[in-house]
């Protein structure tokens, strides 16, 4: 027997209702609403032991306060670089399936974004800060961006902030996809994101529906540029220590705070840096770290600005944030002029002193100084190597999630392994969103990535197999406690991770079979992947 058009109506409206019901008695049941909404806030260059819940001695009394009330993980990875990483993030793949490589590159057509999952689902959703070219194809043109988030507020160019407190010229800013007029009295970028983000969460709550809001900050990226009063917070305390105590220090508090084992050691001081009481110009390099502390202190306040929003809007029992770095700290030295003749960097005119040397002095809007190799060697303490490289300084990232409607037990500490690739599985789980084989029109890739919901309530989840890299001519390979691991044209490194995370004692010449296997396995994902052809090494 058929039915007739307006008998399918009436079954339609039926299942629509009846669905409705059980989704109110499953939320009743658990006491948590059937989505919430997710703020998702990433750093960029920030190394892993820079804030203070992560052992570190900058100022981060918001960012201590989400840890205190949520769950850090002691063992979550990014994929060592800008784009890659928010590929990966936003994307549930890894960046090479999207077709991200390297340092740029577009979102190809066999992957699809948490942010058009989300919206299609009926979430509000928007976007401040750092959307760079490697965020989608569809978003490289900044009026196109509309179309697939409500709200955006930032730049789509890939060349970090450029400038804190003046607009340049590769890293123009957009307001819903127009160009965006800097106030003539200026601003410091870090402020102005967070204006927005505020503004963002007020109209999300207004609207009655879940939100997704991505914070994308450049603080702490170079150039290194920071407010006077913040700086003021840090020059003496970096002038009295140096590097050497510091990384001791916070090698003594991560052990203390239960992050890390006090059986790994801490890793060599790089080569390229001298002891601290050997050190030239010492007022010099304890600004370039009190400026680069003042970013992530500045940083810090404006985290508060967004969660002091979402408890003002009544909604942050059902509200999961996340905090993350996209990579390691960077040991760059920044030494090539950016003006050019007839054109300058700054849209405003003025010329930008360029390079690591005394005779700049970082923190105003003049300079273009990075922190280089000896306070990077800080920020990952206690690991080796940087930003661009595979070993844990360069792909190990603090990870914050906070839920009280779900992580009950504030203050906690999680050993279990993730990847930056399960963000999008763990939004799309919370959320209710099935993740789709095929997204207007076209077959997308398996989603690679795992929820975190399990691990956030508390229980073990069936993690990842294997975790692979591939960055730069860098290459690793992660198998339960197992590392394998090669510096730029360089062998494999063996590292057993339980005993030995810092990656001190190579094992490879002890373990050849070890290595013969996690190579094996680091070729099958590099074939799958498309960086290698198969049938070569």
């Amino acid at each position: 027997m058929s039915l007739r058009p307006l008998d399918v109506l009436k079954v339609m409206r039926l299942a629509v209702l009846a669905w409705m019901w059980t989704t109110w008695l499953c939320a009743a049941e658990t006491g948590v609403a059937a989505r919430p909404n997710i703020v998702l806030i990433m750093a960029d260059d920030m190394g892993y032991s820079d804030i203070g819940c992560y052992g570190g001695e900058i100022r981060t009394p918001n960012l201590d306060r989400l840890a205190a009330g949520g769950l850090r993980f002691s063992q979550f990875y990014n994929c060592a670089l800008c784009g890659p990483s928010r590929a990966a993030l936003m994307t549930g793949l890894y960046n090479q399936q999207a077709g991200v490589q390297q340092w740029t590159g577009l979102l190809n057509d066999r992957c699809v974004t948490v942010v058009e999952l989300l919206k299609q689902a009926g979430y509000s959703t928007y976007a401040v800060g750092r959307l760079d070219m490697t965020t989608a194809d569809k978003w490289h043109d900044p009026r196109q961006i509309a179309q697939y988030v409500d709200r955006f507020f930032g730049s789509t160019g890939h060349s970090g902030p450029g400038n804190y407190f003046k607009p340049v010229r590769e890293s123009p800013f957009f307001l819903d996809g127009e160009p965006f007029e800097f106030p003539a009295g200026g601003t410091y970028k870090t402020d102005l994101i967070t204006d927005y983000a505020v503004e963002f969460i007020g109209e999300a709550v207004s609207q009655e529906r879940p939100f997704f809001l991505y914070a994308s900050h450049y603080a702490p990226h170079w150039p290194l540029h920071a407010k006077p009063d913040d700086i003021a917070k840090y020059r003496e305390m970096y002038a009295q220590f140096g590097w050497d105590e510091l990384r001791s220090r916070r090698y003594q508090r991560l052990i203390e705070l239960g992050l890390i084992e006090d059986t790994w050691s801490l890793t060599p001081r790089d080569g390229r840096v001298p002891p601290w009481q050997d050190a030239g110009h010492k007022s010099w390099e304890a600004e370039r770290m009190a400026v680069y502390a003042a970013q992530i202190d500045c940083l810090d306040q404006n985290i508060g600005r967004i969660l002091e929003a979402i408890r003002e809007a009544g909604v942050e029992e059902n509200t999961l944030v996340f905090f993350l770095s996209d990579n390691g700290a960077s040991d760059q030295v920044w030494s090539r002029p950016l003006d050019r003749q007839g054109s300058t960097w700054r849209l405003d005119g003025t010329l930008t002193q360029v390079g690591n040397s005394p005779s700049i002095m970082p923190g105003g809007s003049d300079a273009f100084v990075t922190g280089g190799p000896p306070w990077a060697n800080v920020s990952n303490t206690p690991f080796r190597r940087y930003k661009a490289t595979c070993h844990e300084g360069g792909i190990a990232t603090p990870l914050i999630a906070y839920w009280p409607d779900v992580i009950r037990e504030g203050g906690g500490i999680t050993h279990q392994v993730g990847h930056i690739i399960d963000i999008t599985a763990t939004c799309l789980d919370v959320a209710g969103v099935a993740y789709p084989r095929r997204f207007q029109n076209r077959h997308v890739l398996p989603l690679e990535g795992k929820s975190l919901l399990p691990v956030f309530e508390g229980r073990k989840r069936d993690g990842h197999e294997t975790l692979c890299w591939n960055v730069h001519g860098c290459r690793a390979v992660r198998s339960g406690r197992w590392k394998l691991v090669a510096a730029r044209g360089k062998p494999w490194e063996l590292y057993d991770l339980e005993s030995d995370r810092t990656e001190t004692h190579n094992l490879a010449s002890e373990q050849p079979d070890r290595v013969a296997s996690l190579s094996a396995a680091y070729q099958v994902w590099a074939q799958r992947c498309g960086i290698i052809k198969p049938g070569t090494r």
